[in-house]
Protein backbone atom coordinates (compact mmCIF):
# COMPACT_ATOMS: atom_id res chain seq x y z
CA UNK A 1 0.00 0.00 0.00
CA UNK A 2 2.89 2.63 -0.98
CA UNK A 3 0.10 4.48 -2.92
CA UNK A 4 -1.56 5.20 0.76
CA UNK A 5 1.73 6.43 2.37
CA UNK A 6 0.59 10.21 2.27
CA UNK A 7 -1.84 8.99 4.42
CA UNK A 8 0.64 8.61 7.43
CA UNK A 9 0.59 10.62 9.90
CA UNK A 10 3.89 10.32 12.15
CA UNK A 11 2.49 11.25 15.72
CA UNK A 12 5.90 11.17 17.36
CA UNK A 13 6.88 14.57 15.45
CA UNK A 14 3.57 16.18 16.54
CA UNK A 15 3.38 18.55 19.81
CA UNK A 16 0.39 18.52 21.92
CA UNK A 17 -2.05 20.26 21.43
CA UNK A 18 -4.40 20.79 17.63
CA UNK A 19 -2.83 19.65 14.44
CA UNK A 20 -4.82 20.47 11.27
CA UNK A 21 -4.29 18.45 8.14
CA UNK A 22 -6.26 18.95 4.30
CA UNK A 23 -6.56 15.73 1.77
CA UNK A 24 -7.87 15.27 -1.64
CA UNK A 25 -9.22 12.05 -2.42
CA UNK A 26 -9.50 11.59 -5.99
CA UNK A 27 -10.01 9.04 -8.94
CA UNK A 28 -6.31 7.25 -7.34
CA UNK A 29 -7.45 7.00 -4.01
CA UNK A 30 -10.65 4.98 -4.74
CA UNK A 31 -8.51 3.03 -7.11
CA UNK A 32 -5.91 1.57 -4.54
CA UNK A 33 -8.92 0.01 -2.97
CA UNK A 34 -10.03 -1.62 -6.12
CA UNK A 35 -13.47 0.96 -5.49
CA UNK A 36 -16.36 1.22 -8.06
CA UNK A 37 -16.74 4.62 -6.17
CA UNK A 38 -15.02 7.82 -8.69
CA UNK A 39 -14.70 11.19 -7.43
CA UNK A 40 -12.97 14.40 -9.16
CA UNK A 41 -12.35 15.73 -5.33
CA UNK A 42 -13.52 15.00 -2.16
CA UNK A 43 -12.02 17.38 0.40
CA UNK A 44 -11.42 15.84 3.98
CA UNK A 45 -10.22 18.60 6.72
CA UNK A 46 -8.93 16.54 9.67
CA UNK A 47 -8.38 17.98 13.18
CA UNK A 48 -5.62 15.92 15.21
CA UNK A 49 -5.81 16.47 18.97
CA UNK A 50 -2.52 15.01 20.65
CA UNK A 51 -2.83 14.08 24.06
CA UNK A 52 0.07 12.21 26.02
CA UNK A 53 -2.01 9.17 25.83
CA UNK A 54 -4.57 9.50 23.15
CA UNK A 55 -5.08 11.41 20.01
CA UNK A 56 -8.90 12.51 19.02
CA UNK A 57 -8.64 12.45 15.27
CA UNK A 58 -12.59 14.29 14.19
CA UNK A 59 -12.41 14.12 10.32
CA UNK A 60 -14.71 16.20 8.25
CA UNK A 61 -15.55 15.53 4.18
CA UNK A 62 -17.17 16.93 1.78
CA UNK A 63 -17.33 16.61 -2.02
CA UNK A 64 -19.12 14.80 -4.94
CA UNK A 65 -18.74 11.17 -5.93
CA UNK A 66 -20.53 10.00 -9.46
CA UNK A 67 -22.73 6.95 -9.11
CA UNK A 68 -25.34 5.84 -10.83
CA UNK A 69 -29.29 6.38 -9.93
CA UNK A 70 -30.73 3.22 -8.86
CA UNK A 71 -34.04 4.05 -10.41
CA UNK A 72 -32.82 4.91 -14.37
CA UNK A 73 -28.81 3.99 -14.12
CA UNK A 74 -27.99 7.45 -15.34
CA UNK A 75 -24.78 8.77 -13.76
CA UNK A 76 -25.13 11.43 -11.50
CA UNK A 77 -22.56 13.50 -9.37
CA UNK A 78 -23.79 12.87 -5.73
CA UNK A 79 -22.89 15.77 -3.12
CA UNK A 80 -22.04 14.31 0.24
CA UNK A 81 -20.64 15.17 3.27
CA UNK A 82 -19.73 13.87 7.32
CA UNK A 83 -17.85 14.42 10.08
CA UNK A 84 -16.37 11.28 11.92
CA UNK A 85 -14.27 10.73 15.18
CA UNK A 86 -12.05 8.30 15.56
CA UNK A 87 -10.30 8.14 19.03
CA UNK A 88 -6.69 6.65 19.32
CA UNK A 89 -5.71 5.48 22.69
CA UNK A 90 -1.75 4.57 23.10
CA UNK A 91 -1.17 1.41 25.69
CA UNK A 92 1.28 -0.79 26.57
CA UNK A 93 -1.04 -3.68 26.07
CA UNK A 94 -2.55 -3.09 22.54
CA UNK A 95 -6.30 -4.90 22.44
CA UNK A 96 -8.57 -5.59 19.46
CA UNK A 97 -9.81 -2.33 17.50
CA UNK A 98 -13.54 -1.52 17.77
CA UNK A 99 -15.02 1.14 15.36
CA UNK A 100 -14.24 4.47 16.69
CA UNK A 101 -11.59 3.31 19.01
CA UNK A 102 -7.99 2.57 17.63
CA UNK A 103 -5.39 0.86 20.57
CA UNK A 104 -1.52 1.64 19.38
CA UNK A 105 1.01 0.37 20.96
CA UNK A 106 3.67 2.55 23.08
CA UNK A 107 6.26 1.54 20.23
CA UNK A 108 3.97 2.73 17.11
CA UNK A 109 5.28 6.07 15.32
CA UNK A 110 2.48 6.45 12.64
CA UNK A 111 -1.29 6.24 11.96
CA UNK A 112 -2.01 5.36 8.35
CA UNK A 113 -5.53 7.10 8.19
CA UNK A 114 -6.40 5.56 4.25
CA UNK A 115 -9.04 3.02 5.25
CA UNK A 116 -10.71 5.35 7.78
CA UNK A 117 -11.12 7.93 4.95
CA UNK A 118 -12.13 5.44 2.56
CA UNK A 119 -14.50 3.87 5.03
CA UNK A 120 -16.44 7.51 5.99
CA UNK A 121 -17.03 8.19 2.12
CA UNK A 122 -18.53 5.10 2.10
CA UNK A 123 -20.78 5.77 5.03
CA UNK A 124 -21.65 9.07 3.57
CA UNK A 125 -23.37 7.34 0.67
CA UNK A 126 -27.21 6.77 0.78
CA UNK A 127 -28.56 3.73 0.78
CA UNK A 128 -30.50 4.67 -2.59
CA UNK A 129 -29.22 6.88 -4.95
CA UNK A 130 -31.83 8.76 -6.99
CA UNK A 131 -31.53 11.24 -10.02
CA UNK A 132 -34.33 13.63 -7.59
CA UNK A 133 -31.28 13.78 -4.99
CA UNK A 134 -29.34 15.99 -7.43
CA UNK A 135 -32.48 17.65 -8.94
CA UNK A 136 -32.56 15.70 -12.05
CA UNK A 137 -35.30 13.86 -13.69
CA UNK A 138 -34.67 10.25 -13.84
CA UNK A 139 -34.16 9.10 -17.82
CA UNK A 140 -37.79 8.71 -19.02
CA UNK A 141 -37.29 6.09 -21.66
CA UNK A 142 -35.66 3.62 -18.71
CA UNK A 143 -38.46 4.76 -16.46
CA UNK A 144 -41.51 3.84 -18.85
CA UNK A 145 -39.28 0.73 -19.61
CA UNK A 146 -39.68 -0.45 -15.94
CA UNK A 147 -43.16 0.63 -16.03
CA UNK A 148 -44.02 -0.90 -19.04
CA UNK A 149 -42.63 -4.34 -16.98
CA UNK A 150 -44.34 -3.77 -14.38
CA UNK A 151 -47.48 -3.36 -16.03
CA UNK A 152 -47.23 -6.98 -18.51
CA UNK A 153 -50.36 -8.62 -17.59
CA UNK A 154 -52.87 -6.18 -16.33
CA UNK A 155 -50.75 -5.13 -13.69
CA UNK A 156 -50.16 -8.45 -12.33
CA UNK A 157 -46.61 -9.65 -11.20
CA UNK A 158 -44.59 -11.24 -13.84
CA UNK A 159 -45.07 -15.08 -13.11
CA UNK A 160 -42.33 -16.81 -11.17
CA UNK A 161 -40.40 -19.31 -12.79
CA UNK A 162 -39.26 -21.24 -10.63
CA UNK A 163 -43.49 -22.14 -9.23
CA UNK A 164 -43.73 -23.15 -12.98
CA UNK A 165 -40.73 -25.91 -12.60
CA UNK A 166 -42.26 -27.13 -10.01
CA UNK A 167 -46.02 -27.48 -11.22
CA UNK A 168 -44.71 -29.08 -14.58
CA UNK A 169 -42.81 -32.08 -12.29
CA UNK A 170 -45.55 -33.22 -10.56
Amino acid sequence: MDAMKEYNIEFVKLTLGDHKFEYHLTETFFKAFNSSLSSEDIQVDLLFHKSNTMFTLVFDLRGKLGLECDRCLSAIDLPVKGKHTVLVKITDYPMENEDDLIYLGSHEYKLNIAQHLYDFVCLSVPIKKTCEDVGKLCDPAMTSNITSMIDIENGDRLPDRDSDDEEEEE
